[in-house]
């Protein structure tokens, strides 16, 4: 009788732990560093839906494009290219066929045929009580020798939808923003939902760390430096929204109806 009160305790322990973490995870990456030049299959995992009774109907995923993103050196804005940084940064995301909660999905490319993102939605979507692992495979990119970066964090910016709407009927229950607050986009997470003053905490990251080894820091560069990229507004806005055959399907085009 003892050893059955201890495992049901142990049980009911476990099932309450995986509760906590998932009212509370986040849309992140299940890889979310690697060294320069590591390529893995890596996942968007979706941690919960927009509440307890909804489906997550699906994912909307955008890269910074490396063309126009804000790069931060060490916090400080720097004027320069992501060249100087990373040497092959540009079509590093590959998404992989999986229809394990969606039944449609598909790449985003830019003008050069780069991935810059992908969607999923369709299909039974993700109950609100369990999880989602979306693969693509992501390839870490190699940093500049002549730099002084020791690892580039780059931002992922995420929308899991729960209903289609406009960007009008963004909030509680129809989304989860994993977005930059004060872009200046309609998917700003401070637009929508409460953000403490100070913090950015809606993005996925993936933070390339250098191969101190292979790649050692030039001389001059002391103990180095850390590299962030953001992706900015006119992309956000560009390759956010879901469009298949032409025609976008996420947020609502009224312009279509």
């Amino acid at each position: 009788m003892n050893k059955l009160k201890l495992l049901t305790s142990a049980v009911a322990g476990v099932v309450l732990i995986s509760l906590t973490q998932n009212a509370v995870a986040h849309t992140r990456l299940n890889i979310p560093t690697a060294t320069e030049g590591e390529r893995a299959i890596n996942h968007i995992m979706i941690g919960h839906s927009c509440d307890e009774t909804t489906r997550t109907i699906g994912t909307s995923v955008v890269f910074p494009d490396g063309i126009d993103s804000t790069i931060l050196v060490d916090g400080v804005q720097h004027d320069g290219g992501i060249t100087d940084f990373l040497t092959n940064y540009g079509n590093n995301a590959s998404m992989f066929f999986d229809r394990s909660a969606f039944d449609y999905m598909d790449e985003k490319t830019d003008t050069n045929g780069n991935v810059v993102g992908f969607w999923a939605g369709g299909g039974p979507g993700m109950p609100g009580n369990l999880g989602v692992a979306q693969p693509f495979r992501l390839t870490a990119a190699s940093i500049e020798p002549a730099s002084c970066a020791t690892s580039v964090k780059i931002y992922i910016s995420i929308v899991d939808i729960c209903e289609i709407t406009d960007e009008d009927g963004f909030g509680e229950g129809t989304v989860e923003l994993w977005t930059h607050a004060g872009l200046g986009t309609p998917y700003d997470r401070d637009l929508h939902f409460a953000v403490d003053e100070g913090t950015d905490p809606g993005p996925a990251s993936f933070t390339i760390n250098r191969d101190l080894t292979n790649n050692p820091l030039p001389d001059s560069c002391d103990s180095g430096t850390t590299v962030e990229v953001k992706a900015s507004a006119a992309q956000i806005n560009r390759d956010m929204p879901i469009k298949r055959n032409g025609h976008q399907i996420w947020p609502s085009d009224h312009s279509h109806n």
